[in-house]
């Protein structure tokens, strides 16, 4: 008659060890959780990033496509140097045309610059870039142009 007075005093013993075991799995799961939506974020905020700075990039490429079209069509009206605001973003274009020594020939370079957003996050970190410029976009075009005027035109046969 021992035996079952002996299995009754076991259980409630036994009942204290799985709730501080459920206990634990629950803060286990709990820190899984928040390391798994703590990454989820990261590249969250990553992709938002990257996406940002293509746009960026794209209408850099927009702009100095753009004026170097304008410049190598020979056109007067042309801004060289232009400062332009799109979608919160200032961009600052530069050209300048250069002729060629001993050609016909104007060599004609085009900057487009810009502040990279969300990049001085990492100067705040303490992680200093060695260059001076390492907050802002630079995109650079170079093409030519002859310099025969458009009137003088090739005589048909």
């Amino acid at each position: 008659m021992n035996q079952p007075h002996t299995i009754h005093a076991k259980r409630p013993h036994m009942r204290a060890n799985h709730q501080g075991m459920a206990l634990l799995e629950a803060l286990v799961a709990s820190a899984v959780l928040g390391i798994g939506l703590a990454g989820a974020i990261r590249l969250s905020l990553h992709a938002l990033q990257t996406a940002t700075d293509t746009r960026q990039h794209m209408v850099a490429t927009m702009l100095a496509t753009e004026a170097m079209d304008c410049l190598q069509s020979g056109r007067s009206w042309c801004e060289m140097n232009q400062q332009t605001t799109v979608q919160g973003t200032p961009y600052s274009l530069t050209s300048q045309l250069r002729p060629r020594p001993g050609l016909a020939l104007e060599d004609i370079e085009v900057h487009v610059h810009w502040p990279i957003q969300g990049k001085a996050l990492a100067s705040e970190k303490g992680e200093q870039a060695a260059g001076a410029g390492q907050n802002r976009g630079l995109l650079s075009l170079h093409g030519s142009r002859d310099q025969v005027p458009a009137w003088l035109g090739v005589s048909s046969p």
